[in-house]
């Protein structure tokens, strides 16, 4: 959630709130949430359910109630937001229209305890926020014995025990009921991680697209996310957890994705903090786009092509390397770039195109020359955008404003005289409908059929 200017101890809010928050979930809160956000940021998340019982519900309200009643900016009051919109307990709404400053606050109820020690960034981050042996104690409270063996369920039907009544009448209602909202875990989309450019690499391999279900992505993402892997790492993951029949092991997946972290890091696991707390030395250094600098081109095209790159592509790879000055890392990004872009053909004349180009721009490192596809992207992005502008104000196919709502008259009415003057001698060389014997003729002719 971005506060900006819209955010003022006078702007309004609606908490959304379709169930109430038991004691059960108050457990969960103090146990498993609480240690993650800390207590001020749970304080705002118990506040705004029991706050709720109060008011009648979509009730407005304004956010100076916030700064009252916990003696804290809105500056604070926004952190703490973040922290619960982040870790999926509130998820915020703002109004479309410009001149409506009013905010929507749904709160979401706590994952269960199975779903929180069953997903791998927040009990990772749980495990390392409080140490093993709190965390311990923690699952052993919440632990609940499964189903004893050897029994089979007798349970009866519905419609063994009740018969169906006249129906007359009666219609299925379509209005929106009290309910749960769960929680479904940290905030996170699928487009927090890169697909194309792992199906890139993984091109060649028994691993089918079709394994990679919404449960697996999201997965992926939060591994990703959590170990700081980049899709090359991923890749050597799933070689490890997927078979061609059975597909990704999703708890296989888990497990390799730990220990090929470890594998690189020691015993040292992740932990939990704001990304604007972030070590300068942690984001600098392991990045993906850092490791190309230190690739050989020709390990790199190996790689994609799985050892088996074509003569066209090792002519290609030697062709940059003679002909330009480009050093290794802009290479390899180069080679991935055009690899995706021509879904998986490595074009010759393309390729060399963009290597004089960035040869010329002076672009000397993997940074720069991701920057630079960046930009060049914005641009298009852009230019579609401008070319889009003129349709903006349809409001039926085909209909378009009248000018003048647009302000156009009231433009030229301020123009000055002389323009106008300017514009009545530049149409005086110019032949109009007067000039035209045929043309006026027709024009009399009907306006004496009036």
């Amino acid at each position: 959630m971005n506060f900006n200017d819209r955010l003022k101890p006078n702007t309004e809010f609606i908490i959304y709130r379709p169930a109430k928050l038991s004691t059960h979930h108050l457990d969960v809160i103090n146990e498993l949430y609480l240690p993650l956000i800390n207590a001020e940021a749970a304080m705002v998340y118990i506040y705004f359910n029991e706050s709720a019982s109060h008011y009648e519900p979509l009730a407005v309200r304004f956010h100076r109630e916030m700064m009252d009643e916990f003696g804290m900016p809105l500056s604070k009051f926004s952190n703490e937001i973040e922290k619960l919109e982040a870790i999926g307990l509130i998820r915020t709404f703002v109004s479309n229209e410009a001149h409506d400053d009013l905010f929507i606050y749904e709160v979401l109820l706590p994952l269960t305890p199975e779903s929180f020690f069953k997903d791998p960034m927040l009990s990772l981050y749980l495990y390392n926020t409080i140490g093993p042996d709190a965390y311990r104690k923690k699952k052993e409270r919440l632990i609940y014995p499964g189903m004893p063996e050897n029994f089979s369920e007798v349970t009866r039907k519905f419609t063994e025990v009740f018969t169906s009544g006249s129906a007359e009448g009666f219609s299925v209602p379509s209005e929106s009921f009290q309910k749960e909202n769960h929680s479904s875990g940290p905030n996170m989309d699928l487009d927090d991680f890169d697909f194309d450019v792992l199906f890139t690499h993984l091109k060649g391999t028994k691993i089918d697209r079709a394994f990679f279900t919404k449960e697996v992505r999201m997965l992926i993402v939060k591994l990703s996310a959590l170990f700081d892997l980049n899709a090359y790492d991923i890749k050597q993951i799933l070689m490890s957890s997927t078979t061609q029949y059975a597909g990704i092991d999703e708890e296989q997946l888990k497990y390799e994705a730990r220990r090929y972290y470890q594998k690189e890091n020691g015993s040292r696991l992740p932990k939990l903090q704001k990304e604007d707390e972030t070590p300068k030395a942690q984001t600098s250094g392991n990045s993906y786009i850092d490791s190309l600098e230190n690739i050989n081109p020709l390990d790199r095209l190996n790689d994609i092509r799985n050892f088996k790159p074509s003569d066209q592509d090792l002519k290609l790879v030697t062709d940059i390397i003679a002909k330009t000055s480009l050093p290794n890392g802009v290479i390899n990004l180069l080679l991935e770039y055009v690899y995706q872009q021509k879904q998986g053909d490595l074009n010759y004349p393309y390729t060399m195109k963009i290597a004089k180009d960035w040869e010329s721009k002076g672009i000397l490192s993997a940074k720069d020359a991701y920057q630079s596809i960046m930009d060049f992207r914005q641009q298009k992005k852009n230019a579609s955008q401008k070319a889009a502008q003129k349709y903006n104000y349809r409001e039926r196919q085909g209909e378009r404003r009248p000018a003048w709502m647009d302000g156009k008259g009231k433009v030229e009415e301020q123009k000055p005289k002389v323009k106008k003057e300017e514009k009545s001698e530049d149409r005086s060389t110019q032949k109009t409908a007067k000039d035209d014997p045929e043309i006026q003729k027709m024009i009399e002719e009907f306006r004496k059929s009036r």
